[in-house]
């Protein structure tokens, strides 16, 4: 009789532990293969950073993001001079101002449902900086290949079960 029930037991329990309250976690996910490489919890309005050397310019960029509900939100952009590709000009709303030498595009809040972006393979040095870290995008992935940034939803053993299982 004992036997009978440890199996609907282990079931309901099994369900329980993957169903629990599931929380927001910053995922780096590869674009070629969709495995997640990085993975932290987050809450809504959690600020991280994109930093990067501009190609042309040779200056560092920051990309500031902030966690949304279920989106991220482009906050605001930082570099050191105008040139290709960089922002000169600004949109209802936004501001743009200069602060020990950097220029500083604020208010941009561009809602996105993810941010994909290829690693650079000569100077653009990508990297992300969260909560006092700085994590070089290219330790994560080979240059040349493309990463996908989102708020994923996630119970904690289903990110135990992840980690656990995920070889490589």
């Amino acid at each position: 009789m004992r036997k009978y029930l440890l199996l609907p037991i282990f079931l309901l329990l099994l369900f329980w532990l993957v169903n629990i309250k599931q929380s927001p976690m910053l995922t780096i996910t590869s674009n070629e293969t969709n495995k997640v490489l990085w993975s932290k919890p987050v809450a809504k309005d959690d600020i991280f950073t994109i930093r990067f050397t501009h190609s042309v310019e040779k200056t560092e960029v920051d990309e500031v993001i902030r966690v949304g509900s279920d989106e991220l939100v482009i906050d605001s952009t930082i570099y050191e001079s105008f040139g290709a590709g960089l922002p000169f000009d600004i949109e209802k709303g936004q501001k743009m101002r200069t602060e020990n030498g950097k220029i500083i595009i604020e208010n941009i809040n561009r809602k996105v449902p993810f941010i994909d972006l290829f690693i650079g393979q000569v100077i653009a040095n990508h990297a992300l900086l969260f909560k006092g870290e700085t994590i070089p995008l290219k330790d994560l992935s080979e240059p040349g290949t493309s990463l996908r940034f989102s708020v994923t939803q996630e119970s904690p053993i289903q990110s135990f079960l992840r980690r656990l299982f995920q070889f490589e």
